[in-house]
Formats: structure tokens, sequence, C-alpha cells
């Protein structure tokens, strides 16, 4: 990448606290990486180190592939070695939660992560009254009002508040065996810094440097970590785009980056170009979002099209898209096909729903996941939860810690026991082909047994007594498990939140009438960046998909934005 005089004024600028606003594909992440190597190289023989935080591990690895490549040519002394990268979530864990936090939440032991289907944490459930249904702690959220935190979950889109003084007593019982959830753990990490202040004035001598990537995700919690970091004299830079923040659902808006460089001290840069899409993708992103930015390619083949279908007819949209791009060079592996929830990304690709009740589905989850996505990772964190929960009295926090990188030598060679049963499809994890009620789940049940017996006999882990009740054949049909399969258009299919970060050759994106609207009028709302984000993907091409139903409406709009047609083929 040939650098521009924006990113050049970011990576060389002194060392002081930034806001660098960014359009989408202006090379955020080259410009991060050379910022980071920048502030080490300034720091000189200054023992602190310099981190840059993301939100994602996909993203971390990015970063450190980057820096590897470009800190190849540094002299390998110390100073090299004073530069890291991690997630929010990651470093806080790392440097407070797991060193520290227990002596705040009254624990004996290390504190760690449960994923909320742990039997004990049915002693910690949320009452609201003695003749409504417990809420589980795994649903209690945090968030911040009239600067205090307070407690909520997520009832059918809306936010619901619990009694602050209960939710708390509730929060610490839980604290005091270590155990926190992913929510849980911000907190704890806050009232940590808070409540042991020789570690936030340690944390912030040893990092005097912080970067964050993506920063408009910031939700609410890390808000306040950081401007604790920032009252303890961390410089913190803030790198991202205020139109492209989609999860405001976990308090992030947007605002604090865009707020950010109007503090005393706060540097305010700007990245204006755009090297990823072509022009009349980047033309259109403009008008949505009230930038003016632009583009480094040369105009091509390609561009942002609209084009009608009827749900009955979307295998000849994809057909019709597939053909598209074939036509334009792109190859199948550099196309998307995207929507807004994860039941229409399912249905488009033609993935089928696990059957089965409990922990039964657990394991039909991750057949499909292993088989149809090929994504073993989540196959094994299924596998993990849903083992877990069919062992007698499991120690706390078993479970995520074989997620994880578990430190025990007798934990390691339990996930590679489990590792083993989640992709061996013969003596394992039976294959989601078989017929789910008469194969699959016998199958499952006798292998399951296997593995359960090696357990007792090289941990003394005992399985459950309840085991044949737990496995049962509920809700399994006399069809393979993974259903009748229509032939696959062989296109990867994601929701708008998966591909955030890509940079994609062509987008098809399969919209409603309220997802085209909430796009057209810009970026003002969360379903307008939401629209914004699947747009700004496309490198060569972007594909809006139109229900006919709406067509006629929205034809001149879309057209005024910038947007094509596509003939009738």
């Amino acid at each position: 990448m040939k650098l521009s005089d924006e990113q050049k004024a970011v990576i060389s600028a002194p060392l002081q606290p930034m806001a660098v606003t960014a359009c989408a594909g202006s090379g955020k992440t080259a410009t991060a990486i050379r910022r980071l190597i920048a502030i080490r190289e300034q720091l000189a023989d200054h023992r602190g180190r310099v981190v840059l935080l993301s939100f994602s591990n996909v993203a971390v690895n990015t970063f450190n592939k980057g820096y590897a490549e470009l800190a190849s040519g540094l002299p390998d002394d110390a100073n090299r070695k004073r530069v890291e990268v991690d997630t929010l979530d990651g470093f806080f864990t790392q440097h407070v939660l797991r060193p520290h936090a227990y002596r705040t939440m009254g624990a004996k032991q290390t504190a760690y992560l449960v994923s909320g289907s742990e039997p004990f944490l049915n002693s910690f459930q949320y009452w609201k009254s003695k003749t409504e249904r417990p809420i589980p702690i795994k649903d209690v959220q945090v968030g911040l009002a009239n600067g205090k935190s307070m407690f909520f979950i997520d009832t059918h889109g809306a936010t619901e508040q619990l009694d602050r003084g209960k939710a708390i007593d509730l929060i610490e019982k839980l604290g005091r065996t270590g155990a926190y959830t992913h929510d849980l753990g911000r907190y704890w990490v806050i009232r940590t810094l808070l409540n042991q202040p020789a570690i936030l004035r340690a944390l912030a001598t040893r990092y005097p440097h912080v970067l964050v990537d993506e920063s408009q995700d910031l939700g609410t919690m890390h808000k306040v970590t950081l401007e604790l970091l920032i009252k303890a004299g961390v410089q913190v830079s803030l790198i991202g785009d205020v139109n492209q923040g989609i999860f405001a659902f976990a308090g992030a808006d947007g605002i604090f980056l865009k707020n950010y460089a109007d503090r005393e001290g706060v540097k305010d840069y700007r990245l204006t170009r755009n090297y990823r899409s072509l022009p009349p993708i980047i033309d259109i992103a403009n008008r949505l979002c009230g930038r003016h930015d632009e583009p480094d390619r040369q105009a091509g083949q390609g561009g942002a099209f609209f084009v009608g279908y009827k749900d009955a007819e979307i295998p000849k949209l994809l057909s019709t898209f597939k053909g598209c791009i074939g036509e334009l060079g792109i190859e199948a592996t550099d196309a998307v096909i995207l929507s807004r929830g994860t039941e229409r990304a399912a249905k488009l690709a033609g993935k089928s729903a696990a059957p089965g009740q409990g922990v039964v589905k657990l394991f039909a989850e991750a057949s499909l996941a292993r088989d149809q996505l090929h994504r073993y990772q989540d196959a094994y964190r299924l596998v993990c939860s849903a083992v877990v929960s069919l062992i007698e009295d499991a120690p706390p926090g078993l479970g995520s810690a074989l997620q994880g990188s578990p430190q025990d030598g007798w934990m390691l060679k339990l996930r590679r026991l489990l590792w083993a049963f989640t992709r061996n499809a013969d003596n394992g994890l039976p294959s989601s082909s078989l017929q789910a009620k008469v194969e699959w789940h016998p199958k499952l049940v006798a292998n399951l047994r296997t593995l359960l017996a090696q357990i007792d006999q090289r941990f003394g882990l005992t399985t459950v007594a309840t085991f044949g009740n737990m496995m049962a054949k509920k809700r399994l049909e006399d069809v393979a498990l993974n259903g009748a399969k229509a032939e696959s258009h062989g296109l990867r299919v994601e929701t708008v939140h998966q591909v955030k970060g890509e940079s994609i050759g062509a987008v098809l994106y399969v919209a409603t009438k309220a997802n085209i609207i909430a796009l057209l009028d810009g970026t003002a709302t969360e379903e307008g960046r939401i629209g914004y984000v699947a747009l700004t993907r496309a490198k060569n091409l972007f594909w809006l998909a139109v229900p006919n139903s709406c067509l006629g409406a929205v034809r001149t709009d879309l057209i005024n934005a910038g947007f094509v047609e596509v003939p009738a083929r």
C-alpha cells in the first residue's frame, strides 16, 4: 500500500492521544500497525509497552501478522518485544480479572469464566417475584445510568431494568465463588481497578500508550474502563468509523469516538481515502453518510446495483448473481450473500435448524456446525458444554476452562479427548447425514457412553444419574438430521454483523423493505448503519436484492442514490 499524506500524519504524529476518524476501506489496519511501531520507536529506551486493542480474535490475528511482517526489519531487541496486540476483553482478563479480581470479589480462588450452562448456576438466579420464573445469571447485563451501575435483561428487543440492590447481591454472591460471565467480567474489572488503585497505577505505568481499533464498537463498560486508564495518565488513541457502529445493543453508539476529539489534549485526524471499493460504490456511501471520501481506485467493471426478487424465486436470484460474478472474473470464494438476521441467513444457506431439545439439541447443533458450516471450533464449544452438563458435580468453571487454554495437565488431556470426539463421525459425534431418530441418536448415545466411561476412568468425573432422561429422543424425526438439502449454490452466507471489517469482491445483500428504507435514510440510525456496512464491504460489485412487493415504491429513491437497476435476464 502507498500511504496517503493523511496516513503518514497519523503514523508520524508526536506522542499524544488522538481520535482517528476513518472511512470504510481507508487502510485502518495498516495505519494502526505502523502507528504502533512509531510509538514504540518514539519511546526509545523507555520501558513502557504499547498495546493495540480490538474486538475479535480475527482482528487480533490480522494485526499480529501485519506487525510481524513490518517489524521484521526492526532491531531484534527488548523494545521490539514491548508491543502487544489483544482483544479488549482478553487484555483486561489477563492483567486485571484473572490475577487480581478475586480479592475484590471476596473469592478464595482465581476468577473463572462460566458459560451459563453449568449446573451449579441454578443456585444463582434473579427472582423478580415468587410467582414469576427466575432469570438465569447469564442473562443479566450491566450498564450505566446517572454514573452508577445498572442491571437489565433483554426482552424482545427492549430492555427491562432490574432492581439494583437485588442484582448486586446476586452478583456478589456469585463473585464469592470466583465465577463471572462475559458481561459480569467487565463489571468486575471496573470494580477491581476502583477498589485496588495500585493495580490501576501499575497498569498505567506498564502501558502508557493504548490504541483502540474499531472504537465505534466500544460498549458502556469498556468506555468506563478506558476513562479510568485516561484518568490514571494513559494516553489513549481511538481509531474507527462512527458510521459503522452497529452494536448499539451493547451500548456501542459511536458517540465516545465522535466526541473524543473535542477533549483537551486530543488531536483530531481523518482518513478519507478509500482503497477498497470502486468509485460508484463510494459515491453511494458518501451520499448515505454525508462524507466526501475519495476513491483510490479507478473506474472498472462492477458497481452498485439493485434487483427485484420473490421469496419463492431466491434460488434463481442466487444463480443470476453467481453468473454475474463469474462474468466479472470474481471467484466464488471472494463473494458473500448477506442478510440482516441469522434466521434469514440460515434459510439462504439452505441450512437446517437443529432438532431435539436440551443436551441432545446441543449435540445436534454441533453436528450441523461441523458438517454444514465446517466450523470445528463452534462444534467443539457445543460438545464441550453438552458433555460437561452430563458430568455429576463438574468442577466450577470446567466448561469455560476447556474452551479456553487450560493450564492443568489433566484438563489438557480431557480437552484433547473432547476434540477427538468432535472430529470423529464414526466413534464420536455422528454425521448429520444420518436419520436423526433411528440412526444418529442411537449412535450418539453409544459413543457418548464410551466417552463418559473414559472420562470417569481417567479423570474420576462420573456421569449424571439422569443420563437417560437428558438424552431422550424428544423432537427428533425419522429424517436426516440435516433435513432435505437442496443443491448448494456454493457461496458463503453471513449476517452483516459477521462480515464487519472484511473486504469482499462481490456482495449480495438480500434485504427487506424495512432494511432498504433504513439504508436510504442514511447512517443516523443503527439500521441505516447496518445497510452502510453491507454496502461498503464490496470491492467490485454490490447487489441490493429488493422484494418485488416494494420495488415500485423504492425504485426512484434507489436510482437517485446512485444504484443501477439490473436488467431482466
